[in-house]
């Protein structure tokens, strides 16, 4: 559906275009500057049974599946058991975009103290069809699912991240950790 407003005599358009299927979203993402991201995000009209087909699930940690990748992004549907988590972490200097489709996350953000620890600055709970922002100016940030029941999340990054620094508790300090996926592209 198309919108038009007219504002002290000039016509802007509005695009409401809902997204409906996964393979609508990577064509669309595929022709998108990184301004409009955040705009398809909130227009996904996708069926939770549609990511289910692809996600996977592993007891001991979140699932990495890859929908799509190319050198401007990196579309990403994370499958959460039950209280999994992300260490601490950075985006390796690009934009990450965060839509949860089904579940309870909680994102913790963090800065760094002189000390180059990170000291927990903002804790929010995710609700459900909610897009979410962060990259490295804003802070680091984890993931928690929440609840005693399964959680998907889809992440969008520009550009796409090869590696990145987690803070290590055990060790109390930052590592260098290379990213690989649980399943490859399917697009």
């Amino acid at each position: 559906m198309l919108i038009s407003l007219i504002i002290y005599n000039s016509t802007v358009q509005i695009n409401h275009m809902s997204i409906n299927t996964i393979s609508e979203l990577v064509k669309e993402i595929s022709s998108s500057k990184k301004e409009e991201i955040e705009n398809l995000i909130n227009n996904l009209a996708i069926p939770v049974s549609e990511f289910e087909k692809i996600g996977t699930w592993d007891e001991n940690h979140y699932t990495r599946n890859c929908i799509a990748r190319t050198e401007d992004y990196e579309l990403l549907l994370l499958c959460w058991q039950a209280g999994q988590e992300t260490p601490i972490h950075c985006h390796n200097d690009q934009d990450c975009w965060v839509f949860l489709i089904e579940g309870s996350i909680i994102e913790n953000q963090y800065k760094n103290n002189e000390v180059e620890i990170p000291v927990l600055t903002v804790s929010e709970l995710m609700v459900e069809k909610g897009t979410y922002f962060i990259n490295d100016d804003i802070g680091l940030h984890s993931l928690h699912n929440s609840k005693n029941k399964r959680a998907m999340s889809l992440h969008v990054y520009v550009n796409p991240i090869e590696e990145c620094s987690y803070y290590s508790k055990k060790l109390k300090e930052y590592k260098t950790k290379n990213l690989s996926y649980d399943t490859p592209a399917i697009f």
